[in-house]
């Protein structure tokens, strides 16, 4: 898209993706939902941009959590480092001092999260407005972090933490087994099924192995899946956990309280690896399709990031629309030029539209459609006279909105 146009056009992939080597908790969940999703996001554009699947929107209260967990991350190992076990440790400050403090940590976590958007088309009309959201809340993304870590203990005159790979000279990253200590951030990989997970902090004690993952959100069941996944995961590591250790304590770290999950017992770890390993042969299954199945909803479409380049999404009547119907998705056949920066067309799909009714297509900047295009419009702001059925439904094109060119 480029920075002097309204709108995008409507991409399908030349080539479908193929299922991923190693399968992840959301990426099987993802895959579960909707294969139709996942595919279309994982499928390469390149003529969109150089990245990897389709450009990602950018979205705000989820960029929120995200800054809150890499800030938790970047102290904690800094934490693990200097051997402190709590916040209460007094070289707790000289850590916290040393990296410039809570505030200085949160607004650098908010560039280094915003930067990863730096190269996305699609990102790039937000980016101003994501970054001046975020430093508003700088504030209150502190006291997230702080009150996560109040409630952190690591294991008193722990070792600092080993990297858990090394690169050799020319060649790629190599895995050992992980030391007795404190470890942030470890990426577990069980090749016997073919799944993978990355774990939050792990802590490995004479008599006690621990997993905490940090959770920004509210409490979900699925977490409790997923942490015990991990458990399975580090089990079946042969490379980071040759030994094969079971864990003994699983923590899932809300913002408000510690919820403890009953680890699995051997029995279980086994259980659930193979369903772990069935569970993946449903996905490639899914996946071989071409192309993949469609499962529209309206929750699971009101959440879905190329729910736009989806037929199945407009052939139905799961168009996203907000409960006071002010905002919504819809589809749109232009008829002709209203004015500079308006259309005259008619509604082809909506949830809260008949179909045929007059539409006007109001944009931010001038821009040039052919009578005939269809249209697709992402969270536009919708309006229309309930008293006039005559009148045409307003459909205005906000910064937090997109359009989309079906050709």
């Amino acid at each position: 898209m480029s920075t002097n146009k309204t709108h995008w056009r409507v991409v399908t992939p030349t080539t479908w993706p193929a299922p991923p080597a190693e399968m992840s908790v959301s990426t099987y969940a993802e895959i579960d939902e909707c294969p139709r999703r996942w595919a279309l996001s994982a499928a390469e554009y390149p003529e969109l941009w150089s990245g990897r699947g389709y450009p990602p929107k950018l979205q705000v209260a989820a960029l929120a959590g995200s800054v809150v967990h890499l800030a938790l991350e970047l102290i904690t190992k800094q934490l693990t480092c200097a051997g402190v076990h709590s916040l209460n440790d007094p070289s707790a400050t000289q850590v916290l001092r040393e990296l410039g403090g809570y505030t200085r940590v949160v607004e650098d976590c908010v560039d280094r999260i915003l930067k990863q958007f730096s190269d996305n088309p699609r990102a790039l009309p937000l980016m101003e407005h994501a970054q001046r959201t975020l430093r508003g809340q700088v504030p209150t993304l502190r006291g997230r972090v702080q009150s996560m870590l109040a409630r952190l203990r690591l294991p008193k005159g722990a070792p600092p933490t080993p990297t858990t790979s090394a690169v050799k000279a020319g060649g790629p990253p190599t895995r050992s087994p992980l030391a007795k200590g404190t470890h942030p951030e470890v990426e577990v990989r069980a090749k016997s099924i073919g799944w993978k997970g990355k774990i939050d902090l792990l802590v490995l004690g004479d008599d006690a192995c621990e997993i905490t993952d940090f959770k920004t959100g509210a409490a979900d069941e699925a977490h409790k899946f997923q942490v015990r996944v991990y458990a399975v995961l580090w089990r079946l590591d042969d490379e980071l956990n040759p030994s094969g250790r079971v864990v003994d304590r699983l923590v899932l770290a809300y913002e408000s309280q510690d919820v403890e999950v009953a680890p699995p017992s051997q029995q279980e770890i086994d259980d659930l690896g193979h369903d772990l390993l069935a569970r993946r042969r449903v996905s490639e299954a899914a996946l071989a399709a071409r192309p993949p199945a469609a499962r529209p909803a309206a929750e699971t479409c009101r959440y879905c990031g190329v729910r736009q380049l989806c037929d199945a999404y407009w052939a139905g009547t799961t168009q996203v629309v907000s409960e006071d119907g002010r905002f919504g998705d819809v589809e749109l056949k232009i008829t002709g030029r209203h004015g500079p920066t308006s259309w005259d067309a008619v509604v082809v799909r909506a949830r809260n539209l008949p179909e045929k009714t007059p539409a006007l297509l109001r944009l931010q900047q001038p821009d040039e459609f052919t009578a005939g295009t269809r249209v697709r419009v992402l969270d536009g702001a919708l309006a229309r006279d309930p008293e006039d059925e005559a009148a045409p439904a307003i459909i205005t094109l906000s910064a937090l909105s997109e359009a989309y060119r079906d050709e």
